[in-house]
C-alpha cells in the first residue's frame, strides 16, 4: 500500500500536481520535490506535456522555471558541475548535476531508475543524480560524492543523500548475465548475498532479483556518509504503480517523473 507520508517523506498536493518531499531537506529550507503520477503530467523529453509539466511543478515549488537545468540522460556515469543555466543540448549524455549556485534548479527524471538528491549543508552544495542499474554498476552516486569533495571540499560526513521512489529488489528481475556482472563489480563488498537473490525459473531460465538501492547505500557508507544521512523513501515504483511511473509496468510509451532540487 502506498504510504503518502512517513518519518522520511511528506506528501504534497497542489491541486493539479502531487509530489513528495524529504523531511530532512525541508528542515534546511531546501526547495525540492519528486512528482507523482497525474493527469497530463509527463516529464519525458519532447513529450506532449513536458513544457506544461515543468511549469506546474515549478509553480508548486515556487521556483523560477527559467532556472531549471535539464540534462539529457543516457545511463552514463557523467556528472556535470553547473554554474549557470544551460540548455539541454549542452548536457547530452549527462546523468548527474552538481552546483553551489543558488539561482539554479537541478532536475533529473525517471520511471523505475533511482534519483538521488544530495545536499551538503556546510558547503552549501547540491547534486541531482539519475542512476538506473547501468549507472549503479558504474557507481555514479559514489562518483558524485567524490566530485563534491574534489570541487567544493565537501566532507562525506556532512553530506545528506535522499533516495527517491524507484524499482526495488522485489521487482527488479534480471537474467544471469546482469547478475554475473553485478557479482563481478561488487564482490569487494562481501555482501553479495544481501543484494542478489535467486528468483523464479521462467522459460527454463533462472531469474535473479537485485537490490540496487542497497548497493548504493553500501557504496555511500563506504565513502563516509553517515547512515542517518542516507535517507530512503522506501517506495517501490512497481508496487505503487498507481502513483509512481514504472517503465516495466507501462511498457514502451511509459511516462516519466522528475526530481528537482535548488538551494
Amino acid at each position: 500500500m502506498f504510504q503518502f507520508s512517513n518519518n522520511n517523506i511528506i506528501f504534497q498536493d497542489k491541486g493539479n500536481i502531487q509530489y513528495l518531499q524529504f523531511q530532512k531537506l525541508l528542515k534546511y529550507g531546501i526547495k525540492h520535490g519528486y512528482t507523482l503520477k497525474g493527469e497530463n503530467l509527463d516529464f519525458s523529453q519532447n513529450s506532449e506535456y513536458e513544457k506544461s509539466s515543468y511549469a506546474g511543478i515549478s509553480k508548486a515549488l515556487e521556483i523560477d522555471e527559467k532556472t531549471l537545468v535539464k540534462p539529457i540522460q543516457t545511463h552514463t556515469s557523467t556528472i556535470k558541475v553547473i554554474d549557470q543555466v544551460m540548455p539541454s543540448e549542452q548536457l547530452q549524455e549527462v546523468d548527474g548535476l552538481i552546483t553551489n549556485q543558488s539561482n539554479l534548479a537541478l532536475t533529473t527524471k525517471n520511471a523505475d531508475c533511482i534519483l538521488f538528491l544530495f545536499y551538503d549543508p556546510v558547503q552549501k552544495v547540491i547534486a541531482n543524480v539519475h542512476s538506473g542499474w547501468k549507472g549503479t554498476f558504474q557507481k555514479i552516486a559514489e562518483k558524485t560524492v567524490v566530485k563534491m569533495i574534489n570541487y567544493y571540499q565537501c566532507k562525506p560526513s556532512n553530506i545528506i543523500c535522499c533516495i527517491c521512489p524507484s524499482i526495488r529488489k522485489c521487482h527488479f528481475e534480471v537474467d544471469e548475465d546482469v547478475k554475473d556482472l553485478c557479482s563481478e563489480i561488487f564482490r569487494f563488498t562481501n555482501r553479495l548475498e544481501e543484494f542478489i537473490e535467486v528468483g523464479e525459473i521462467k522459460e527454463g531460465k533462472t531469474k535473479y532479483m537485485i537490490d540496487t538501492v542497497l548497493i548504493n547505500q553500501i557504496l555511500l557508507k563506504n565513502l563516509g556518509l553517515k547512515e542517518e544521512n542516507i535517507i530512503d523513501c522506501g517506495i517501490c515504483s512497481v508496487c505503487n504503480q498507481d502513483k509512481i511511473h514504472s517503465a516495466r509496468v507501462e511498457g514502451t510509451n511509459f511516462k516519466r517523473a522528475t526530481a528537482i532540487i535548488t538551494l
